[in-house]
């Protein structure tokens, strides 16, 4: 292994080392650094000014991914994640929805376009990503107001939403337990929380016996599917599934596996739906774009990984990693 590449596992083992001593708290030196680290990443990640973006680029295989999990999603609750969504917005005139960490929004302005009697509000910490947005809801006369806050430290206002909207953001954040307080103070009596996102274990590591099924699987595929793109400053050969910690650096899965369990806690779980026990390793921006669907190898590969997938998780052989829920608010009812 590269020296570069131990120097930079060895600073993120001191990183996470130093957080959990406490170090990492709103307000705090090692919070900020990791916050800006955050900013940075989705800046260059969703860009700015004119070429920028309003969806986080993916590869081919992520998008057929997230396909498959909207119609898992439906088939095991009745609907996919955006017809639950629109189903609450037109439930009555004038539903209003707080998406938390919406980036540059642009889920949020779908949403809108779609139900025009709909008031929606996105908050994210990144004010540059946030402009994407407004220009945007602007440009197209769209009911989507844009704020910037901090979910770790800042408050919600008062009952004032019918729908809260988790995208992919609750494990971005730290302070989880306030968060769900937060929520709970801004919905209004049997308003309802509707989240998917990541439930990996803490620092986006993989369970031990995920870790085990997935790299036998892994280390079986031919070469080029195991090119990572994302891990190194250059794209390289892994001979395992690329699982550092990600608590080093940034903000991702700072305390992802307790997620469902606070979520139960605050609120009446209605739905809940498991995906991914490992695709999302293989498919996603690290080794997704090793695949061109339109190849018959690619093809194979692909479904036959889905398909195991699906099995570890539908026999309970093994956790998912991530998952779409809904949850009700039961104060005041």
């Amino acid at each position: 292994m590269k020296a570069d590449v131990l120097f930079h596992q060895f600073k993120g083992m001191f990183r996470v080392a130093r957080a959990r001593m406490g170090a990492l708290r709103p307000g705090s030196a090692a919070y900020d650094r990791q916050l800006a680290m955050e900013l940075k990443h989705y800046r260059k990640v969703f860009g700015t000014g004119e070429g920028g973006k309003l969806m986080e680029p993916a590869p081919s295989a992520w998008d057929e991914t997230l396909t498959r999990t909207a119609e898992r999603i439906a088939a095991k609750s009745g609907r996919d994640m955006d017809a639950h969504v629109l189903a609450l917005l037109r439930e009555k005139p004038g539903g209003r929805m707080l998406s938390l960490g919406c980036g540059a929004g642009g889920v949020e302005l779908y949403y809108a376009r779609e139900s025009p009697g709909a008031e929606i509000v996105g908050i994210d910490i990144n004010p540059e990503i946030l402009e994407l947005g407004r220009k945007q809801a602007a440009k197209e006369d769209l009911a989507v107001r844009f704020e910037r806050a901090d979910l770790n430290t800042d408050a919600l206002p008062e009952a004032a939403f019918d729908l809260v909207f988790c995208h992919a953001s609750l494990h971005h954040l730290l302070n989880l337990e306030r968060v769900m307080a937060q929520i709970r103070r801004t919905l209004r009596p049997g308003g309802r929380v509707i989240a998917i996102d990541v439930m990996a274990r803490n620092g986006y590591r993989l369970w031990p016996e995920t870790k085990r099924i997935a790299n036998d699987l892994f280390r079986g595929l031919p070469a080029q599917f195991r090119l990572n793109h994302t891990g190194y400053r250059d794209a390289r050969l892994d001979s395992a599934v690329w699982a550092p910690d990600t608590r080093a650096e940034g903000m991702e899965c700072l305390r992802s596996e307790e997620i469902p369990g606070l979520l139960r806690a605050s609120f009446q779980e209605e739905v809940f739906v498991g995906s991914h026990a490992f695709a999302r390793r293989f498919f996603d921006t690290m080794y997704g774009p090793n695949y061109d669907l339109n190849r018959p190898l690619d093809r194979a590969l692909f479904e036959w990984l889905w398909l195991l997938d699906c099995h570890y998780l539908d026999t309970g052989a093994l956790k998912p990693e991530t998952f779409f829920g809904i949850y009700v608010n039961t104060a005041g009812t």
